[in-house]
């Protein structure tokens, strides 16, 4: 069971708190559905609304640390790059590769976000007791699976809206002897 008293210390932390529900939710029903149609869109605009809410408040939040800097803090850079990677190619005309840039950028963004919110559960539900060492490690643990989901979901994308792109050479001759 959470404990809303161990996620939301402030007005920041209620912005951050509901960015991240939102985001979550809706970056998993965008990657789950069907791709490319108006509903898409609409909810693709939601989550990039609520990611960049959850960026921009999380500025603000300093009750992990003593007050100091996080490594929550420092990962802004890299969902705001992955959002980035992901959503501008898909605005105004769109230029050769765009859409798998946008796979790959979505996917980082939306697990991504996942990835850090289950580490804040860990560490804000879970974790009591433990030293920054630990903490630490246990964080790195809950995170590399995302990052596997990460790739294995930009693949399983990749290989769904580009066939034929991506297929492996047959034989070294193959290889050596591309067209």
């Amino acid at each position: 069971m959470i404990d809303p008293s161990n996620w939301v210390h402030s007005l920041a932390g209620g912005i951050h708190f509901a960015c991240s529900v939102i985001g979550m939710l809706s970056g998993m029903f965008v990657l789950l559905n069907t791709k490319g149609t108006a509903f898409h869109r609409k909810i693709g605009y939601v989550f990039v609304t609520a990611l960049v809410g959850v960026n921009l408040s999380a500025l603000f939040i300093y009750d992990f640390n003593d007050g100091a800097i996080s490594v929550f803090h420092f990962l802004i850079p890299v969902s705001l790059f992955f959002l980035g990677f992901g959503i501008l190619p898909m605005m105004g005309k769109r230029k050769p590769g765009a859409l798998n840039r946008h796979i790959i950028g979505m996917n980082g963004a939306v697990l991504g976000l996942w990835a850090a919110g289950a580490t804040e559960y860990f560490v804000r539900e879970i974790a009591f007791g433990l030293n920054k060492g630990e903490l630490i490690m246990y964080s790195f643990m809950i995170s590399f699976p995302f990052a596997i989901a990460i790739a294995v979901s930009i693949i399983y994308h990749q290989r769904r809206y580009f066939p034929g792109r991506l297929k492996q050479p047959s034989s070294s001759h193959e290889l050596l002897h591309k067209e």
